[in-house]
C-alpha cells in the first residue's frame, strides 16, 4: 500500500510539474523578433511543429537562452500571423494590394512586400493545416468588397463638392484609371488627387471587378446612396470599360443648415 500510495503521490506531482510548467511564458526569438507566449498556447495545436516541439516529452530535449527564450531561424515579421493562429485558431490574412502580394507594416512603420508564396511556405513549415482554395476565395471576396466601399466614398466625395457627375475609366491591361467630372474647372481642383487616390490601388483589377460583378455593384451603390444613377460600358474595342455615377440632388441652404451642427447657433 505505501508503495502504491508513493507511485500515486509521484505521479500526481509529475502531473503538478507538468501543468505549471505548460502556463510559464516562453519567449521565441524569430529571426530577431521576440515574441512571448505561453507553452500551453503552442502545445494546444500538439500536431504542429511549435506544438511537437515544447511537448512534454520534448522539453528537456530544449535549450533555452536565459532558461525561457527560444531562436527559431526564420522570418520574425511573417511569424505574427504564426503566433495569430496558436493563440486564436485561425489564419488572419492581411489586406491585399492585388491577388499576388500582401503588405504589412513592420516595427520602423515601413512598408515591407509579403508574397503569399512566403507566407504558404511559413505555415508549411510549421505544419500549420490551411486550405489553399479558400485563401484565393478569400482574397478575391476581400479585393471586391474594398473596391465596392471605394466607389461608394468617392460617389460621396463627389457629392461633398457639390459635383454631379464622375466618370472612371478602367483599362482592361492595368494602365491608371483617368477620371472626367461634370464641371470641366474640377480637373485642377483637389477633388481630383482625392478620387485618383482612392481608386488608384485597384487599377490593376477594377476592369475584372466591373467586367464580372459590374451589374450587382451599380445595384448595391444605388441603394446605398440615395438618387444615385449608375452607368457602365465598354469601348467600341472593350479594352476600356467606364463607369459613370451622378447624383441629381437640389440642395435647400434652410434644410442643410437645419441638419448641420449649425443649427443651434
Amino acid at each position: 500500500m505505501t508503495n502504491g500510495d508513493l507511485t500515486c503521490n509521484n505521479t500526481s506531482e509529475s502531473s503538478m510539474n507538468d501543468a505549471s510548467s505548460r502556463e510559464k511564458s516562453i519567449i521565441l526569438n524569430v529571426g530577431g523578433i521576440k515574441y512571448e507566449t505561453y507553452r500551453s498556447t503552442l502545445v494546444a495545436y500538439p500536431e504542429t511543429y511549435l506544438g511537437t516541439m515544447f511537448a512534454d516529452r520534448n522539453v528537456e530535449l530544449l535549450n533555452p537562452i536565459n532558461e525561457k527564450e527560444y531562436f527559431i531561424d526564420r522570418d520574425g515579421n511573417l511569424f505574427r500571423y504564426i503566433i495569430q493562429f496558436y493563440r486564436t485558431g485561425k489564419i488572419y490574412w492581411p489586406l491585399s494590394k492585388n491577388n499576388l502580394q500582401y503588405y504589412l507594416e513592420s516595427e520602423s512603420k515601413s512598408t515591407t512586400p509579403i508574397t503569399i508564396q512566403e507566407l504558404e511556405d511559413e505555415l508549411d513549415f510549421y505544419q500549420i493545416p490551411f486550405n489553399k482554395q479558400e485563401i484565393s476565395s478569400n482574397i478575391i471576396v476581400e479585393k471586391l468588397d474594398n473596391f465596392v466601399a471605394a466607389l461608394i466614398k468617392v460617389a460621396k466625395e463627389v457629392i461633398a463638392t457639390h459635383e454631379t457627375e464622375v466618370i472612371i475609366t478602367f483599362s482592361r491591361n492595368g494602365w491608371p484609371p483617368f477620371y472626367k467630372f461634370g464641371q470641366p474647372y474640377v480637373k485642377e481642383s483637389s477633388i481630383m488627387e482625392t478620387v485618383d487616390k482612392i481608386i488608384k490601388p485597384f487599377g490593376t483589377v477594377g476592369y475584372k471587378l466591373l467586367n464580372k460583378y459590374g451589374i450587382n455593384i451599380g445595384r448595391h451603390l444605388q441603394h446605398k446612396i440615395k438618387n444615385l444613377s449608375w452607368q457602365s460600358g465598354y469601348s467600341q474595342s472593350r479594352e476600356q470599360l467606364k463607369i459613370c455615377m451622378s447624383v441629381n440632388i437640389t440642395l435647400d441652404d434652410k434644410e442643410v443648415l437645419k441638419a448641420s451642427c449649425l443649427h443651434a447657433d
